[in-house]
């Protein structure tokens, strides 16, 4: 069931949530005409391999960090079965009988791109990177927060600029070198061009538990590399709140522009996409419709 007119309601109203998240903000940067469809209209959505496998890696590097040091260090661990029991639940999760989307390119191996085989071969190979990464000599360390518990996919809430923000920071580590490190974990293929998403966490982690990270990184899963440390002292809670409460400026007076671009073939809501002629697309109200 969708909403039939979304011009009047709040952001709450809108979305059933009365937070913002980066993943939110990256998606209506991105095409604006997604972000209506998957946050305020709830168009089915088509599931797609790489989330999928992206959840089983985070969850396989959760697993590990969990262990005690000493086990760490020593455990034999059988990656595969630690991966395929965590992609099992994941797939069963995400099949709502729509068509899985499948990213990367065909191959002579994998003809029908990066599917379920391709992860099943592939996701443990990341797994192992992560745990090559964390044996290494003189190791980036998880952060101890102050309940005693440690900075793994931990969950952060915090109120920016007037609007609340909620976020899971994958790592908060120490470096070698004694910096505080925000990590993200990706499983893509590139590196992110924007430290957008590092600088948030590292304010989000100043305001909710109470020490800023001087530096982010990506730990690029399919390498086994940590991307360059980059500087985050940029990243200002004053600059992150302008960011939030223009993003809610624009969702409350309901800017939300298609942008037609090569993206739009793994698009989760393409089906429901006037600007690429999506087959359900009368389904669901442009804006203006029914007011």
């Amino acid at each position: 069931m969708h909403v039939n007119s979304p011009i009047a309601m709040t952001l709450e109203e809108k979305t059933g949530r009365n937070y913002i998240s980066h993943s939110a903000m990256s998606t209506w940067l991105n095409c604006g005409w997604s972000y209506y469809l998957t946050r305020i209209q709830k168009v089915p959505e088509n599931p797609s391999y790489w989330l999928v496998g992206g959840k089983t890696v985070h969850e396989c590097t959760e697993w590990f960090d969990r262990l005690k040091p000493e086990v760490q260090a020593i455990a034999d661990v059988d990656l595969r079965t630690v991966f395929n029991d965590r992609w099992e639940n994941n797939y069963r999760l995400a099949d709502n009988g729509m068509p899985f989307r499948a990213g990367g390119r065909a191959t002579k191996q994998y003809p029908n791109k990066e599917d379920a085989q391709w992860w099943l071969d592939n996701g443990p190979k990341m797994f192992h990177n992560w745990i090559e990464w964390r044996r290494q000599e003189n190791p980036y360390i998880p952060y101890q927060l102050s309940g005693g518990d440690y900075a793994i996919e931990t969950e952060l809430n915090v109120e920016v600029g007037g609007v609340l923000m909620k976020g899971f920071l994958d790592r908060l580590m120490v470096s070698p070198d004694g910096e505080l490190t925000v990590i993200d974990i990706k499983t893509s293929t590139k590196e992110p061009a924007s430290h957008t998403q590092l600088g948030t966490y590292a304010v989000m982690c100043e305001k909710t538990i109470g020490v800023r990270p001087t530096k982010g990184a990506y730990f690029m899963a399919r390498t086994g590399e940590l991307s360059t440390p980059v500087d985050l002292s940029h990243y200002t809670e004053r600059r992150l709140g302008s960011h939030l409460k223009g993003f809610k400026i624009a969702i409350d007076n309901n800017i939300f522009i298609p942008q037609p671009g090569f993206m739009c073939g793994t698009c989760s809501v393409n089906h429901a996409c006037y600007a690429v002629k999506g087959s359900e697309s009368h389904k669901y109200p442009e804006l203006g419709d029914n007011e």
